[in-house]
């Protein structure tokens, strides 16, 4: 393969939105995009537990990186594992989830800890054992959260609280690295089609009725697509994106707008 022209760390979500997104990228970006959108020479490094290595794209310039999300050495491995293969980092984005919900009653420490570690302690990290790197290609860092924060819901406590958390990290990274030229920020997908999301609805009493019910309240009357929340972080990555930092963009289908 030629030397890459970019080089992206796309962290969590291989079966899901880190999947489309790798794969966008991979391709040269979305259709009709503004000049300097990533382009079809990039490297793209998709990051996962070893079990989601099959979801991974099977395109020559996206490699599988099999990482435990909650091992606070592992973004930093990863990073010196670019750094050999590559010798630079464009872009990193933070897609690892760590779902769940009880009733208050019958959650653990460890249940927290763990969603702690994933949604909240990882992005961290990864942000700073990629800063050097960033800083040298005036890069651009996108940390995944949900529109969930936005909205109370019923026994999703540590998920909710600690993607919360991400709105304040978005902004002391965003205040720090803004002046080495890095970009920092955050999107919050809401109902959207990922193997998480249909889970979900499988879990529910009658999954058909209660999905009528949430798309029934989004103005565009329908979950979106992984594809879609890909080509708005593909465009964030991109140089038409120069000058957007410490945003928060809701990519759910006007759902939180009204």
């Amino acid at each position: 393969m030629t030397r890459p022209t970019k080089t992206y760390a796309i962290i969590g979500g291989a079966a899901g939105l880190g999947g489309a997104l790798a794969r966008l990228l991979a391709a040269g970006g979305p259709e009709n995009t503004p000049a300097g959108a990533p382009d079809s020479n990039s490297a793209v490094w998709l990051a996962d537990t070893p079990t989601a290595a099959s979801a991974a794209p099977a395109m020559a310039n996206v490699a599988f990186h099999p990482m435990d999300l909650a091992d606070p050495a592992a973004p930093r491995a990863l990073v010196k594992t670019i750094t050999r293969r590559q010798g630079r980092l464009d872009g990193v984005v933070v897609a690892a989830s760590a779902m769940g919900g009880a009733p208050l009653a019958d959650w653990q420490a460890s249940d927290w800890d763990r969603a702690a570690a994933i949604n909240l302690r990882l992005p961290f990290l990864a942000a700073q054992a990629a800063q050097g790197l960033l800083t040298q290609s005036r890069g651009s860092l996108i940390l995944v959260s949900s529109t969930a924060t936005l909205r109370g819901q019923a026994q999703s406590h540590a998920y909710q609280a600690t993607k919360a958390g991400l709105a304040g990290l978005l902004r002391s990274l965003a205040a720090e690295l803004g002046p080495q030229g890095v970009r920092v920020n955050l999107v919050l997908p809401g109902w959207v089609e990922t193997p998480q999301t249909q889970a979900f609805w499988r879990a529910q009493p009658d999954p058909q009725g209660a999905r009528a019910a949430i798309d029934a309240r989004i103005p565009l009357r329908r979950h979106g697509s992984a594809e879609e929340v890909a080509a708005a972080m593909a465009w964030l990555l991109s140089d038409a994106a120069s000058y957007v930092t410490g945003a928060t963009i809701p990519l759910d289908g006007g759902d939180t707008a009204v």
